[in-house]
């Protein structure tokens, strides 16, 4: 579902208060059904779902998007009887150019699946939107918008991939290195990044942690940032200062971040989100070793309903992962 300020010489804010008036969504026409929804469609093989959402964006209306918050799974039946599935999430026009450049070019759908775009505010979005499902998740949008939570600050922490065993390695264990799967998991990292818009890399100085970032940041022209205190040494040793990396990044809200750690690290890089989280939220940090498999990542998404940074609040938290192929 996305948006973007109606007034597109006013900045997009942290914290912001928007009316109803103040911001636009794209729908979409579809003449096979002559109805009006959301940009949607379905995932290829091996494609994530959130890589999917911003593919087929772009198919449908040209628009280049990254995601934020998830907002509710849509289920309905169809005729057929099956159960169909639609995840959604909160998008906005692509901010970065690197992002643009991290993407595979898309062909665009054809006038007889979508022959019309539309840029409306969201009282003329609720008159044509045609499933009532549509338009609750409009709703949802704008009491976000309302209080000051529709922007979001994107942050993902991920566990590096697939590394060589111990016993197949016999160097220096910062060195130690990415295993063909782990290569792999890197590569399809890209498409997950860049859907949700990253534009900032932060990681442990192993190399295995900045290998697994390293080729989102040659597409996307980015400088990958190490910090010491995320080595599984450092963290295992002084775990606060782990912590205190993430929470100076939720303090400052700024541009979508991943931050690449160890298994050992994850616990003490997820206690600043959990500070910030209501129970309900914090209770899906995974709490019980491994935490996160090998490229896998918890994604914290941020408001600062305030409009002050001393007052984050966790509005979601979602895993992503590449899809296992092996």
């Amino acid at each position: 579902m996305v948006w973007r300020p109606r007034d597109r010489h006013v900045p997009v804010e942290f914290g912001r208060e928007y009316r109803a008036d103040e911001i636009e969504v794209l729908i979409v026409h579809r003449p096979r059904y002559d109805d009006w929804s959301w940009p949607k469609g379905k995932a290829e093989i091996n494609e994530p779902l959130i890589a999917a959402g911003v593919r087929e964006v772009e198919e449908e209306t040209g628009v280049l998007v990254q995601m934020h918050a998830p907002l509710n799974t849509q289920r309905y039946r169809l005729g057929s009887g099956q159960t169909k599935e639609v995840h959604y999430w909160i998008g906005t026009p692509v901010m970065h150019g690197g992002v643009e450049r991290s993407r595979i070019p898309v062909v665009p759908a054809p006038a007889k699946e979508i022959d019309l775009t539309r840029w409306v505010d969201p009282r003329t979005a609720l008159d044509m939107l045609t499933r009532r499902g549509d338009r609750r998740l409009l709703d949802d949008v704008i009491a976000r918008a309302e209080s000051g939570r529709l922007v979001t600050a994107t942050l993902a922490i991920v566990r590096h991939g697939a590394a060589l065993t111990r016993a197949q390695w016999d160097g220096a264990e910062a060195k130690r290195p990415l295993n063909r799967t782990g290569v792999v998991e890197a590569l399809d990292l890209v498409d997950i990044f860049s859907a949700l818009g990253v534009s900032r890399l932060l990681s442990s100085p192993w190399v295995r942690c900045r290998s697994s970032l390293e080729p989102y940041a040659a597409v996307a022209g980015l400088n990958l940032v190490t910090a010491q205190e995320l080595t599984q040494e450092h963290a295992q040793a002084a775990p606060d200062e782990a912590a205190k990396v993430i929470e100076r990044l939720v303090q400052r809200p700024a541009q979508p971040v991943v931050v690449c750690g160890h298994r050992p690290a994850l616990p003490a890089m997820f206690e600043p989100l959990q500070a910030i989280a209501a129970s309900q939220l914090a209770r899906l940090i995974p709490a019980e070793d491994p935490y996160l498999r090998p490229a896998q990542m918890l994604v914290a998404h941020v408001a600062y309903p305030a409009a002050n940074a001393k007052t984050p609040k966790i509005v979601a938290f979602e895993t992503q992962r590449t899809i296992k192929r092996f």
